[in-house]
């Protein structure tokens, strides 16, 4: 008879392998270089009107190559933050940062201390998830929903002017 394995994770964080850490690496890798660039040849920003209080979406370029698009959207009751992170001219990494607020922001007791925060971390290849850090109610309807929003925004930037 097999004795169980017992394998133990961060909080919310799967189990990794060794072959998933291998896929993870250059990910992480090409994550510190992007968000290492000072000086960027070009961004694009896009403002958006699907909040309450408006946002925008960063489009970040190097020598005409697409690296990295920040998107932020603002609400009476929270923000949102997303980080797209481009590896090889597909996408590799999402972060993703929704913070809800302990009452309106107008509100005399607003207070930012007391704002939740929900982060989540979804990393790709070949549109493939292949690991991902959060809570999720179906995390494959999720990641699936990440890539198609990653893809409306480079449509999007496309049918944009310079």
């Amino acid at each position: 008879m097999l004795a169980p394995m017992i394998s133990f994770a961060q909080k919310n964080e799967r189990i990794i392998t060794e072959e998933i850490k291998n896929k993870i690496n250059p990910i992480k890798t090409n994550f510190e270089r992007i968000n290492s660039i000072d000086k960027w040849t070009k961004i694009k920003t896009i403002e958006t009107d699907d909040s309450a209080e408006g946002g925008y979406v960063n489009y970040y370029y190097l020598n005409e190559k697409l690296e990295k698009v920040v998107v932020q959207k603002f609400g009476e009751s929270g923000k949102f933050l997303a980080e797209y992170y481009v590896l090889n001219s597909t996408l590799s990494f999402v972060f993703e940062r929704n913070i809800t607020y302990n009452v309106p922001l107008y509100w005399g007791e607003f207070d930012h201390k007391k704002s939740k925060i929900k982060e989540k971390r979804y990393y790709f290849e070949k549109k493939q998830l292949i690991h991902f850090v959060g809570k999720s109610m179906n995390l494959n309807e999720e990641s699936k929903g990440v890539i198609d929003d990653f893809e409306a925004l480079i449509k999007a930037e496309k049918n944009t002017e310079n």
